[in-house]
């Protein structure tokens, strides 16, 4: 990335840290989660509705945005360009992530459940494999509605299949004549608020993708998975506009009032109509407010990065390049954590507390060989590192 866009890195790294705290509020909020509290909160359950309505989608596009970057600046083939994703995202995935990180994540959700008794060792051997497999190719008409891909690794599952799916098209986007053809929407979006015109494709794609084919709340971070394509090709098209960075800083004052607004309206419809997410009548304007809140959210976080965190750090790059292993890590963490903290005699903000202090340093801890181990690099989606000469 270039020097122009540290604040993206930034912003990765903050996203990583904002879901590492969400993830650890999960047990004490609905929906239900692997581990459960006895007994919900009130604050939680608004920080998770909160942070739910925009940070898979600021993941989806600080990504697009990251291609545009990276074909930008490589211009390579097709194949060079599968080949950097497939090792950047498949390995991991295929690799530690379903064969050992998230076994540990449906183990202790099975335990918790009643669907296991024993120890992890004869669940891996046996059930995690023949009956808590986190990815099957049961195509039916559900098969899109839930993340059945990889637990919370759904992410780079899809994002290494949207990339595959988006390549032809990013790449004619490079062309003289498209650019000019976009130079219209380019202006438009330059303009103050015109970069909330943008919403519009998203929502159309919310209202679109219906059930039972997609749900809402889905268990793609609450979003539906289509939600997050149209997100990724937005972001793409957004930062190949000459002046990206200037629309973004023009209209985050905007997305912020109108996302603070959205947020609120959301809440009060959800106090209003308790069972307003599963009621039909309701479809079409929930989808429409979901949509616009998230993309107002995201727009002003972008801006307000662009703005204010246009600067290095010689921590920022190490910190940049352990987002991947962090994220495949930390929630399988979280709910191994958790099974044991959620049944202690404390209050809620308490097991909290405990929970996000005990669950980094092991993170942090396992970290560390897998940023000095080439092996453990590669497993993980990580650039080797040259041996000394």
């Amino acid at each position: 990335m270039s020097e122009r866009w540290r604040w993206l890195d930034w912003l990765r790294v903050l996203a990583m840290g904002t879901i590492f705290l969400f993830h650890s509020s999960r047990p004490f909020a609905p929906p239900p989660w692997h581990v459960m509290n006895s007994t919900m909160d009130l604050g939680f359950t608004l920080f998770d509705a909160f942070i739910s309505g925009w940070i898979m989608p600021l993941f989806f596009v600080i990504s697009g945005i990251a291609v545009y970057s990276s074909m930008r600046k490589r211009s390579g083939s097709a194949s060079q360009f599968l080949k950097d994703r497939f090792l950047r995202l498949m390995i991991p995935f295929l690799s530690v992530g379903l064969l050992i990180v998230l076994s540990v994540n449906a183990y202790y959700d099975a335990i918790f459940h009643g669907n296991f008794t024993g120890d992890f060792l004869s669940f891996y051997l046996g059930p995690y494999f023949t009956r808590f497999f986190p990815f099957d190719l049961n195509f039916s008409s559900t098969y899109f509605a839930n993340s059945n891909q990889g637990i919370y690794l759904w992410y780079l599952f899809w994002l290494f299949v949207f990339s595959l799916a988006t390549f032809p098209f990013f790449k004619s986007l490079a062309k003289e004549v498209n650019r000019d053809r976009l130079s219209k929407l380019y202006d438009a979006c330059n303009r103050q608020g015109g970069i909330l015109l943008l919403a519009i494709p998203l929502i159309i794609v919310n209202i679109a993708a219906v059930p039972p084919y997609f749900i809402f709340p889905s268990g793609y971070g609450g979003w539906k998975l289509p939600a997050y394509l149209a997100l990724f090709i937005i972001a793409y098209v957004m930062a190949s506009s000459p002046r990206f960075e200037e629309s973004i800083k023009r209209n985050r004052k905007i997305g912020l009032i109108l996302g603070i607004v959205v947020f609120a309206l959301l809440i009060g419809l959800l106090a209003a109509v308790p069972d307003i997410l599963s009621n039909s009548s309701y479809y079409i304007l929930v989808s429409v407010l979901w949509g616009l809140n998230g993309w107002c959210w995201v727009t002003a976080i972008l801006g307000f990065g662009c703005k204010h965190l246009s600067f290095d750090h010689k921590y920022l790059n190490a910190m940049n390049e352990l987002v991947l292993p962090f994220y495949i890590l930390h929630q399988s963490v979280i709910v191994a954590i958790a099974f044991y903290v959620v049944g202690l005699n404390l209050i809620v903000i308490e097991k909290y507390l405990l929970i996000v202090l005990a669950s980094f340093p092991i993170i942090a801890a396992l970290l560390y060989p897998i940023s000095k181990i080439n092996l453990l690099r590669f497993l993980f989606g990580m650039r080797m590192k040259k041996r000394s000469s």
